[in-house]
């Protein structure tokens, strides 16, 4: 046997210290390159899922070009088995080392900011501001934006650009830097996953489609806060539709008045307006508000009931009616009798 010569292995020894040493350069540069998210991506990590399925999804997105590289790194710091779900928000340059602090924080860097059932669109941008997480004029006009409202691939198109509706009503946990655009698309992404197929499926079955079941479920979201009576408001609004009755709702009127005060006179219920549903037939040409499941689901599936009348008894809870008599007569004893007391 012939033992290699030594300058053989000396010059196989400095061929190999510059590939180690090339390859040490390339991996230097692919885990310190930044990932360049222009416009805000947001990237969601479900309970329990793999870091690979999470990789993969990065590529897929076009956020991340060299995988095994972020997985190595990955390997090497032990993070594969401690990324934490949540939705985590890419902006601008962030480096693999960066997103992979953030995936294991969890949401240590995050805010919460709830959406409660019932808010609409400007009165979700102004609670934006005021937990410091966009500006509330931004987050406006891009909920108003028709680009932007295309670029969220929305299951069923608004006939007007808005994304009044489409905020689905949840505590969401976001960094705070990630802007208006990256505070949307999550919120949107919420309505896509837990109301969108409900309304897809079920509208065609009270002959509506999804977006005016979406309007009527935010009718009933502000007529009242209670679940068992949404069904019942449900019904009566059906049938009014289908008798050609103006729907007649106070809330649909106050979401046309400029900077209302709080005050819903006459004056207001005659003034010819889109929303105004005690001059005009039909719905109105959007939602009102962000509803929740219980109104989506009233939307769709009403009480099977003859009412046509709903008056409230001033203690959150509402009297219904089949008949305009029996309904002023409800109105008198809910609603004029009280007042006279109060005045006296």
């Amino acid at each position: 046997m012939r033992l290699a010569r030594p300058g053989y292995v000396a010059i196989l020894g400095v061929v190999l210290l510059l590939a180690a040493f090339q390859l040490g350069i390339l991996a230097y540069g692919e885990l310190t390159t930044a990932l360049q998210a222009d416009p805000p991506f947001v990237l969601e990590v479900l309970p329990g899922e793999p870091f690979t399925q999470v990789t993969r999804r990065l590529v897929n997105e076009h956020q991340l070009r060299h995988p095994g590289w972020f997985h190595l790194l990955a390997v090497l710091r032990g993070d594969t088995g401690r990324i934490q779900a949540g939705d985590y928000a890419l902006t601008g340059k962030v480096t693999p080392s960066a997103l992979l602090d953030d995936l294991v924080s969890g949401k240590g860097a995050f805010a919460a900011i709830t959406v409660p059932e019932g808010l609409a669109v400007q009165e979700i941008a102004a609670r934006v501001e005021e937990q410091g997480l966009g500006n509330a004029a931004e987050f406006l006009r891009l909920a108003r934006d028709p680009a932007f409202i295309a670029s969220l691939k929305l299951p069923f198109p608004p006939r007007a650009p808005s994304l009044e509706g489409y905020i689905f009503p949840e505590t969401y946990f976001i960094h705070r830097a990630a802007g208006e655009a990256a505070l949307l698309t999550v919120m949107v992404r919420e309505f896509k996953k837990r109301a969108a197929a409900l309304l897809m499926e079920r509208a065609s079955s009270v002959r509506m489609n999804p977006y005016d079941a979406l309007i009527l479920a935010s009718i009933i979201e502000k007529e009242t806060g209670v679940d068992a009576e949404r069904p019942l408001v449900s019904a009566v609004f059906h049938n009014r539709l289908k008798a050609r009755i103006r729907l007649g709702s106070d809330p649909t009127v106050i979401y046309g008045i400029a900077q209302f005060n709080g005050n819903l006179t006459r004056v207001h219920l005659k003034t010819p307006g889109p929303y105004n549903t005690y001059v005009n037939f039909g719905l109105p040409p959007t939602p009102i508000t962000s509803p929740g499941m219980a109104s989506l689901r009233a939307a769709v599936e009403p009480a099977k009931a003859d009412y046509l009348y709903f008056v409230s008894k001033g203690n959150g809870t509402h009297y219904f009616s089949n008949d305009y008599s029996a309904h002023e007569k409800a109105v008198d004893r809910y609603q004029r009798r009280p007042q006279q007391r109060r005045r006296t």
